[in-house]
C-alpha cells in the first residue's frame, strides 16, 4: 500500500517548517505505522491535543486504544521534542488535504477545514502544497459518493442513540452503520431510545434489512 500524500511530499514541507530531515523521517515513520490513528484522534480528542501540542504529553495515559495513541504521542515528545511537534502537525494536516480532496472539496473549502482545525500554523506555503498532493491525489467517485449520504444522514433530524451489535452510538454513526450493513444484504437487529440507558433497553427495537424500512425507522424516530 502506498502512502499517499508519498513521504517525499511530507518531508519536503516539514522540512520546510525548519524540521531537520531525520525527524520529519522519524515522525512519518511513527504515525504511518498501524494502527495508523495519530492524524484523527489529535483532531477529534482536544485534551490530547492540548497536551501533546504544549510538549507536556510524555507518558502514555489510560490503557486499552488511548494508551496505544497516547504511547506514540509521547514517544514523539520524547526523541524529538518540538521539532516532533510540528513535523506531527504538518503530517496530519497534509493528510487531511489529501483526504478532503479525495472527498471532492475544492481548495477554497479545504483551506476553510484546516483553518477550523487550527492546522494552517503548520503549513508553509497552503498554495505550493495544495498543488503538489493535487498531483498524487484525485476525487474519489465512491467517496465522494459516501460524503454526500453521511450529509444526508446529519441532515435526517435522527437524535438520540442507536444501540448496535453491543454497543452504542450517536445518531449519524449508528445510521451509518445500518446503512452500510443493508446495501451488504445484511439484516440488521437495531435498538434506539433518547438516551443510552434506553437505547440499551430499546424503546425502539426492530430488525432492518432495507432502505424503506430504515426510512419507516426514522421517521418513527422523528416522531418520538
Amino acid at each position: 500500500m502506498i502512502d499517499i500524500p508519498s513521504w517525499k511530499i511530507h518531508e519536503k514541507w516539514c522540512q520546510a517548517l525548519g524540521v531537520r530531515k531525520e525527524v520529519c523521517k522519524g515522525v512519518n515513520k511513527i504515525i504511518d505505522s498501524p494502527p495508523h490513528d495519530i492524524v484523527d484522534n489529535l483532531l477529534k480528542w482536544k485534551w490530547a491535543r492540548d497536551l501533546f501540542e504544549s510538549g507536556k504529553l510524555r507518558q502514555p495515559l489510560f490503557g486499552g486504544y488511548y494508551g496505544i495513541v497516547t504511547s506514540e504521542l509521547a514517544e514523539i515528545t520524547n526523541r524529538f521534542g518540538e521539532e516532533g511537534i510540528k513535523a506531527t502537525f504538518n503530517h496530519i494536516a497534509l493528510d487531511r488535504i489529501a483526504e478532503l480532496i479525495e472527498l471532492g472539496l475544492k481548495k477554497e473549502k479545504i483551506r476553510e477545514k484546516l483553518i477550523e482545525n487550527d492546522l494552517m500554523k503548520y503549513i508553509p506555503d497552503y498554495d505550493q502544497v495544495f498543488k503538489d498532493i493535487s498531483k498524487e491525489v484525485e476525487p474519489s467517485k465512491q467517496k465522494i459518493e459516501r460524503r454526500k449520504e453521511f450529509e444526508e444522514l446529519t441532515r435526517s433530524g435522527v437524535y438520540g442513540v442507536f444501540y448496535i451489535n453491543s454497543r452504542p452510538l450517536p445518531p449519524v454513526a449508528g445510521l451509518n452503520l445500518i446503512k452500510s450493513k443493508i446495501k451488504k444484504g445484511e439484516r440488521v437487529y437495531v435498538k434506539w431510545g433518547i438516551d443510552t440507558y434506553d437505547a440499551l433497553k430499546g424503546r425502539i427495537k426492530k430488525f432492518i434489512s432495507n432502505e424503506e424500512e430504515l426510512k419507516k425507522l426514522i421517521n418513527e424516530i422523528k416522531n418520538v
